[in-house]
Formats: C-alpha cells, structure tokens, sequence
C-alpha cells in the first residue's frame, strides 16, 4: 500500500507545472513586437522584465504579412517562422539567442506559434474554403485544412521543429478555431459524406440569416445540422490537438502547451461552440488555458463599462479555475493597447483588471498583452 501511495505521490509532483516552481504563479509578459535593435539591447528588455516580477516570456515565434519583424533580426523573409525548418520559410532564427537571454535571466519561454496560418509556401490543395454569407458561396480560404493529412502533417513538422529548442512552453495561437462559416474544404466535404451520408451544404446551416450593410452579420439563427457540423468540427480540432502535443512532448516531455481561447469559452460555451468550434473538453487537453480577457475589447463587444467588464472577467476566471480543475491552468490575458489604434491603455486600468484576478485566486496565471516598456510594478505585489 505505501508504494502505491509514493507512486501517486511521484505522479502528482510530476505533473505539477513547472512554471510553478517554488509556488510562484505565472506572471508572463506576450511579446508581439520589440524595439531592441540588437541582441543587447534586448538583453536589458529582458532585464527590466525579470525585475518587474515576470517569470514567462511569451515570445511570437511566427510572422505573417503584416506582422513586423522583430528590429534584431536579419530577415530573409517577411513571412515565416523564426527558427530553423525545412517546412516555412524562415524570417531568421532567432529562438535559440533570445531563449538563452531570457534562461540567463531566470524567466521561462514560451514559443507563441501559429496553426492554420502556416500555409507559407503551401499549395492551396491544402488550403480550407469559407461560405461567404454576402455572395452566398463558397470561396477558398487561406488557412491550412485540418480534416486534410498533408496540412496536419505540415504543421506537426513545424512543431516537431519548435520542440528542438530548449524552449519551456508553447502556446498555440488564436487561429486553432474553425468558425461558423468555415471547415468546408474538400476534405471535409468528403469526410461529411462518408460519416453522415449527405452532402454538406451551407445553406443547411442557418435558418435565419440578416446581414449588415457591410455584410456582416446582423442576425443569424442556427440550425439542428449547424450544430451538428460545429459539434464534428470540434472533434477534429480535439484529433489535431491531441496529435501536436504529442509531437511536442515526444521531443520534451516537460513542455507546457497553452491553448489560447476566446472570453466567451466560459462566458457562453454555446457562443463558442458556434464561432470556434472550441469546448471545455478541447480546452483540458492543454497543460494551460489562455483566456484574452481583453477588458477593453470586452467593453466595446459587449457595451460595457469598466467596472463591468472587471466584474465579467472576475466571473470569468472563477468558471475557468471550476473548468480546467486548478488556479494553476488558469492564465488571464489582460489587454494593454487598443487594438484599433495601437494606444497604450492606462496602467491604473491595467492594474485594475489584474487585482479583480488575483482577488479570485492569487495562484491564477496572468499575462500582459502585449508586452510594452512600461512600469508594471503591480506584478510584484
């Protein structure tokens, strides 16, 4: 009797993240982009964020058109990854150097990696099409198919790749959803037809459907088949987890893989079902949840005020802990600029929404995002 209970006791420590060493709860800071013009100056970014209390470096390991490229790079592409592969093209590899500053220093990576918008060099056989609700047709869709082997297989050999790097974590970008008027790519037409013998049909989907003037939509009602279909897309996405975190954990068994999720996974689970194909059952799959608890996107989605939306990511972090079963898996996403015009949000806000977390848990995850210059003393409290 007491072997077993050593041996549980061995398998309870060990599955312990660990990021939480010595009890400290996530504090981790998403770099989307960095002005450090060279490996030095990001060195002293890497610095001021040790001494600001974060433990995690979320670093964006991707770019795709639009995105800026990192000033201490030397790109030799404007798309790609940054580390080496056969399967992207690579911007520069960069990890491996920004992975040992950042060790240097005591804080974590964690490699921020796309999914299905690595179709870089990919040839559109294995691209996924959308039903456009404005043209009432269906049109080709530059993200990677994920009822199609070859895509799936594309991207657990890019993540075969990550995993060779002395990283800690992963976190999977918020492009691992298939929305409400996507998954209908000619393999899923094919798999459709062979599991529930008919054709899959958009026009089966909605009962009711109102557009803005902008094509938008206004109004939709769902039918049983949606629901059906979202349901089927949800599994696939569970298939497709399960295969890249065992493709990662293959080559390092102590990665944690963080899955990002939208607020509405546990605000409203049928809202993201329906716009993501995501569930709670996908969601535990991951060592970690991301939750983008983005207060003042919250605000303007959902026509609220600040109090307000504290009190619904307070809520949100409580059915959150409830889901994944621990603080620990829990990781709050706190939004630090505007997204429509790139503004810095005020530190008073900031820190504001951070106390409604830790007020629920002081063992729930945090992250700023993005990550800016800026004196977040407040992760020290």
């Amino acid at each position: 009797m007491s072997r077993v209970i050593l041996i549980l006791l061995f398998l309870l420590v060990s599955g312990i993240s660990h990021a939480q060493e010595n009890n400290q709860p996530i504090r981790a800071a998403q770099v989307f982009h960095s002005n450090a013009n060279n490996y030095a100056e990001f060195e002293r970014e890497v610095i001021r964020m040790k001494h600001l209390g974060v433990n995690i470096m979320i670093f964006r390991v991707f770019g795709n058109k639009g995105d800026r490229i990192y000033k201490f790079a030397n790109p030799n592409s404007d798309i790609g990854v940054y580390f080496k592969t056969t399967h992207s093209p690579v911007i520069d590899d960069v990890l491996g150097k920004v992975t040992k500053i950042a060790h240097k220093h005591g804080i974590k990576v964690f490699a921020w990696m796309t999914t299905r918008h690595a179709i870089y060099d990919a040839e559109e056989d294995v691209w996924d099409s959308e039903y456009s609700f404005s043209e009432m047709d269906y049109k080709t869709l530059p993200k990677l198919d994920l009822f199609n082997d070859q895509a799936v297989w594309r991207l657990q050999q890019l993540y075969a790749d990550l995993a060779k790097y002395p990283i800690d974590g992963v976190l999977i970008q918020d492009d691992f959803v298939m929305r409400h008027m996507e998954g209908f790519g000619t393999e899923a037409r094919v798999q459709y037809l062979s599991q529930y013998n008919k054709l899959l049909d958009a026009k089966n989907m909605y009962t009711e459907l109102e557009l803005k003037d902008n094509g938008r939509v206004k109004r939709i009602i769902y039918s049983d088949e949606f629901w059906q279909f979202q349901g089927w897309k949800n599994a696939q996405l569970i298939l497709v987890a399960d295969e890249l975190i065992k493709t990662l954990k293959e080559a390092n068994p102590r990665l944690e893989v963080v899955l990002n999720v939208s607020y509405e996974l546990f605000r409203n689970p049928k809202n993201a079902l329906a716009w993501f194909a995501h569930d709670k059952i996908l969601a535990k799959k991951f060592n970690y949840v991301a939750i983008m608890a983005y207060q003042y996107q919250m605000m303007k989605e959902l026509g609220v005020s600040l109090d307000e939306a504290g009190d619904l990511i307070k809520e949100n972090t409580d059915k959150a802990i409830e889901a994944m079963g621990s603080p620990e898996r829990v990781i709050m996403k706190i939004q630090t600029i505007d997204w429509d015009t790139s503004k810095e949000l005020s530190l008073k806000q900031i820190r504001f929404i951070y106390q409604k977390v830790e007020f629920v848990s002081p063992d729930v995850g945090i992250a700023l995002a993005p990550w800016e210059n800026r004196n977040y003393n407040f992760l020290k409290d």
